[in-house]
């Protein structure tokens, strides 16, 4: 259950001094000097991995239970693992390093029972307590008990708001078809008309999606590059107060999954779902007169043990997902295919390699009709477009244990997605005759637009009516893909104590190529680019049993890597080189433990976010003679959000949490459009870094924790969010309704 009620507010006219310029921005003249930053910087920490936090920790006490006295000497293990360690002189132990997910924990030393507790919950990135008493026993007598371990109520080294969902309980969340509908029912989230997440106030698109710890991110859509199955899910969490600078790339949330690991045993299950299509769906309301359409869905998940001669310990986990729907009225189809996996190999008791892969393939043909982008397709629905999707994602992990304390080893991962759009079966082989672009370019068109110079077959295009939208393409391609390599080193110096460091190095390749044409001067935008991404960070969190704080720095660079020209209103003068850019982000959490059912937290952090790469690359090549040209800019900066949160978690009685968040955020260096100039009488715009805003709310959860048959959350969140604009394109449209 969830209530949200959020006010947004634009503020038009705010002073210059209100805007902030510079504050942890380092712009890098020396392309080679940045170079070799990054190259020192990945060398120092080599051969330590890095994928962003995937694994949590265990730790505990163990003690005698008559006279309280702690037992040192212990041995803890980890069952179904190598994993294994020893309680020192005040009884004290943990591990670390271990993957998300439920464990048996068994203690025994001589003189005292053994004891296994199962069910222990490990979440992603923080200290689950596992204490445990032992009875004396008379030797040789042996004893062991086993007990269901339940998970402390109040995680007491939470520093930021986080929201968690775990594989039980996702199996009992309604809506869980998507991971966006599991997120939008969490607090301070908002779902826009388009779909679009946003998190406390934040535009869309300043959210960054993280599957086992590799980056999913469509820096082009700004939403996930890849379908994300739940049933393949371990846990899922949003972290929306401020994050540990391990994490970066956003503004306003990090969307961390981790999919299951194999087991020991076989294990499977399957599903199928056979329906209709509801009739209160999109453009529905109207039709209920029609006749129900198929909406049928099938998944599987499968894992187990792998044969012992690849490796000792090494298993599998297998998922997949097929979802059709018809759709309730024509033209409202949908298609899926999901195909997930992992696996795990462990040559050595110290070694542990995962491989990790993704595929997914969408076909989707959506027309609405109170969507006025969609006016041009009223008369001639035949040429609506079909969007296609695909996307992979492969990687390699390998962790080494150098000792119970310190683990080091690499990862690497290659990321791909694709969009296209276009009329049915009017695909890349249809653009055949553009120049510069196929086989003969002979420059021949036969479309009824004026100056139009690309090809529009007239059975594709209603008769006599002429639509002048820029924002209406008839074909559209865009993909991304990138290799990275990563690396960091954790240590746990002492039981108070962990260090993290890590770096992280990628290099992609973008592709974008639209034709625009139901517009009174078309223009089409096509481009490939191979920006630079790196990022370096050192993390420390101390654990004492009065406070919990997690420090850190973060430093991140790109290079888009283009020429251009600085003003293209006078591309007489040469083209420049892009100028690398970077940014160093100071991160502190802290919690405070008032008692053993209340802990207190405040946060406080500069979060930094490249730019969608829409604004800086597109329409390099100086082309102003469409009716409202529109200008990238290399030259932006990294978009910047300072952040402070003060929350307070609390254990009304044994079965109710309550959770009261207040939050403020400064935002800066938004991406805006602002006029530079006009050609034959239309305005030329460009993206710059010119909004600004700033978001005040508080959030109230209120939770049921599963016991028994019931349980469930009431949500309700409250912001105010003002700023100049609330997207990069308002400058744009205001230009285009002042000059139509």
């Amino acid at each position: 259950m969830s209530l949200k009620n959020a006010t947004m507010k634009t503020k038009e006219n705010v002073s210059d001094s209100n805007r902030l310029q510079g504050g942890f921005i380092l712009n890098t003249h020396n392309r080679a000097l940045q170079l070799c930053t990054v190259a020192i910087l990945l060398l120092v920490l080599l051969p330590v991995p890095l994928s962003a936090g995937t694994t949590g920790k265990i730790a505990g006490i163990v003690e005698d239970d008559k006279t309280g006295d702690p037992i040192p000497g212990a041995t803890i293990r980890i069952i179904g693992t190598d994993l294994a360690t020893q309680t020192d002189m005040d009884g004290e132990y943990f591990i670390i390093n271990l993957p998300a997910g439920t464990y048996s924990v068994a203690v025994s030393t001589i003189g005292f029972q053994t004891i296994e507790k199962q069910n222990v919950r490990v979440l992603m990135d923080l200290t689950t307590p596992v204490d445990f008493t032992l009875e004396q026993v008379e030797v040789p007598l042996k004893r062991q008990v086993w007990v269901y371990a339940e998970r402390p109520p109040i995680q007491k080294d939470l520093t930021a708001s986080r929201t968690i969902m775990t594989a039980d309980r996702l199996n009992y969340t309604p809506n869980n078809l998507s991971v966006q509908s599991v997120i939008s029912n969490m607090a301070g989230t908002i779902v826009d008309h388009n779909n679009s997440l946003h998190v406390r106030g934040g535009r869309a698109g300043t959210v960054t999606y993280l599957y086992d710890g590799f980056s999913v991110q469509d820096p082009f859509a700004g939403n996930s590059g890849i379908r994300i199955m739940p049933d393949a899910l371990e846990e899922i969490n949003l972290t929306s107060g401020g994050f540990p600078a391990e994490y970066g790339e956003a503004l306003s949330g990090i969307i961390n999954v981790v999919t299951r690991e194999g087991t020991i045993d076989y294990h499977g299950k399957i599903k199928f779902y056979d329906g209709y299509s509801h009739k209160y769906d999109v453009n529905t309301a109207e039709y209920g007169d029609l006749e129900r359409t198929d909406n049928n869905a099938v998944s599987y998940n499968f894992s187990g043990p792998l044969p012992r001669f690849l490796s000792r310990r090494s298993t599998f986990f297998l998922a997949g997902e097929y979802h059709r729907n018809d759709g309730y009225l024509p033209h409202n189809e949908l298609e899926q295919f999901t195909q997930a996996g992992k696996f795990n190999f462990q040559p050595t008791p110290n070694l542990k390699l995962t491989a990790i892969g993704s595929y997914y393939r969408g076909e989707t043909q959506v027309y609405d009709h109170r969507d006025v982008n969609d006016l041009s397709y009223d008369f001639n629905l035949d040429g609506l477009g079909i969007t296609k999707s695909k996307a992979y994602l492969y990687g390699m992990k390998g962790n080494y244990n150098l000792s119970d304390r310190s683990i080091m080893g690499f990862a690497y991962n290659h990321f791909y997605t694709e969009t296209k759009r276009a009329p049915e079966h009017l695909f890349d082989t249809y653009w055949s005759d553009w120049p510069g672009y196929s086989e003969n370019a002979d420059g021949v068109y036969n479309g009824t637009i004026q100056d139009n110079n690309y090809q529009l077959a007239q059975e594709y295009y209603h008769t006599g009516f002429t639509y002048d939208d820029d924002f209406l393409p008839v074909y559209h391609k865009r993909y991304t893909g990138y290799d990275a390599a990563s690396m960091k080193f954790t240590s746990q110096v002492n039981k108070f104590h962990q260090l993290r460091i890590g770096a992280e190095y990628r290099d992609y390749e973008i592709f974008w190529d639209e034709k625009q044409f139901f517009n009174a001067s078309p223009y089409g935008e096509k481009y490939k680019q191979s920006p630079l991404y790196a990022m370096a960070f050192v993390q420390d969190k101390l654990e004492f049993r009065d406070f919990i704080i997690n420090a850190g720095l973060r430093w991140d660079y790109l290079n888009s890597e283009v020429e251009y020209w600085p003003d293209v209103m006078d591309t007489d003068e040469p083209m420049v080189k892009s100028e690398p850019q970077s940014q160093i982000s100071p991160r502190l959490g802290v919690s405070h433990p008032i008692s053993d059912h209340s802990v207190i937290r405040f946060n406080y952090g500069y979060f930094f976010q490249v730019p969608n790469y829409i604004y800086m690359y597109t329409n390099l090549d100086g082309n102003l003679n469409s009716g409202l040209p529109l200008v990238g800019n290399p030259a932006l900066k990294a978009e910047k959000t300072i952040a402070y949160e003060l929350g307070l978690n609390h254990m009304v009685n044994e079965d109710i949490r309550l959770d009261v968040t207040v939050y403020f955020k400064d935002i800066k260096n938004l991406i805006a459009t602002t006029e530079i100039g006009v050609v034959g009488g239309s305005p030329v715009t460009q993206f710059v870094n010119e909004d600004y805003g700033s978001v005040k709310g508080i959030d109230i959860t209120v939770e049921k924790i599963a016991r028994g048959f019931l349980s469930g959350s009431l949500v309700y969140s409250y912001m105010q969010a003002m700023g100049n604009s609330s997207s990069a394109y308002d400058g744009y449209y205001n230009y285009i309704a002042n000059t139509t």
